[in-house]
């Protein structure tokens, strides 16, 4: 059977901008994870991480320490490139107890856990470097733009908050992580933000229909932070709901709207290291909403809904689903 690996690239991606790390020989694998887990709880917390996204995060990590420790790794420094590549292509047994080859969906998910990881203890300055940053996996769509993976979400709120107030960047990645566009991101007001429900409502445009995003803690917090600080902006209090939420309340034609949208989200790319990757744009935060709702639901017209898309087709390229082809039944599907 070909081996699912692709091939390395000549020249590496760089490493996303993070805090001065100085490499330590005798940090223990143990300490690193536990050090880590402690920081993605207080992320949690924020609500720059689900508790079902640190709870299966935290799983697979503390799995990777057993993975390492049986094999006498207990360093973080003497973690390798092929050791962790080892561990994201490792094979697993299937709902039938068969060993099998993993699922993609399974190696991306090892491999968004342990860059979240490692992106962590550069953070934590616990070390300088990343054993995933040249590790590639087939793609997951057959589109030019590809979906943020989870860890990459998760940096980028984390990114959107380095600022003293609430900005229109971190409003415009929550609109857009939350489902919207960047043709309706401009359009959300004040008043199209309703509290009590945690919802946001999406105008719409031209090629997609008109909804109601429900917003998750962090988007909810974000939003709420972003509302109340243009609202005391605004000269006159009764033209607080007509307030724009991420970008100028000042008259635009909507082309120069989604242009503001692209160049906030843009921005936040490359503050997390990813503005050298082709595929990533800012229709991956959208992207990455579809794919969120597919893994929840499993169903294509639930994508095509929640992103207002009139075409399954165009949802299912969204979360690269094949109509004609399934995940065959010898693969793991789970991490």
């Amino acid at each position: 059977m070909p081996d699912p690996r692709a091939p390395r690239p000549h020249q590496a991606l760089p490493d996303a901008p993070v805090a001065t790390a100085t490499a330590s020989a005798d940090v223990t694998l143990a300490h690193a994870v536990e050090q880590t887990i402690t920081l993605w709880t207080d992320m949690t917390s924020q609500g720059q991480m689900s508790p079902q996204t640190s709870r299966s995060f935290g799983q697979l990590l503390e799995r990777y320490q057993r993975y390492a420790e049986a094999r006498g790794i207990r360093l973080v420094a003497e973690v390798t490139l092929d050791f962790t590549e080892d561990f994201v292509f490792a094979q697993g047994r299937t709902r039938h107890g068969l060993i099998g080859d993993s699922a993609a969906a399974t190696l991306h998910q090892r491999r968004a856990v342990l860059r979240s990881f490692y992106r962590t203890l550069r953070e934590l300055g616990l070390t300088d470097t990343d054993p995933t940053r040249d590790i590639r996996l087939p793609e997951r769509t057959r589109i030019l733009v590809r979906p943020l993976d989870e860890d990459e979400a998760i940096a980028l709120r984390h990114a959107a908050e380095y600022v003293s107030r609430p900005s229109r960047h971190a409003a415009a990645a929550a609109l857009a992580l939350s489902g919207g566009h960047t043709g309706e991101i401009g359009h959300a007001r004040v008043r199209d933000l309703d509290q009590d429900a945690a919802a946001v409502w999406i105008h719409g445009s031209t090629r997609t229909d008109p909804r109601w995003c429900p917003l998750d803690p962090w988007a909810l917090r974000v939003l709420q932070a972003r509302a109340a600080f243009v609202s005391r902006q605004q000269c006159i209090p009764e033209t607080a709901p007509d307030a724009r939420l991420a970008v100028s309340s000042a008259p635009a034609p909507d082309e120069q709207l989604q242009a503001r949208a692209c160049v906030a989200l843009a921005d936040l790319i490359r503050r997390i290291g990813l503005g050298a990757d082709p595929r990533v744009k800012p229709a991956s935060l959208t992207a990455y909403a579809a794919v969120r709702i597919f893994d929840e639901t499993g169903k294509i017209e639930a994508v095509a809904c929640g992103l207002g898309l009139r075409s399954l087709d165009r949802a299912a390229d969204l979360v690269g689903y094949d109509w004609a082809h399934r995940t065959p039944e010898g693969q793991v599907s789970r991490a």
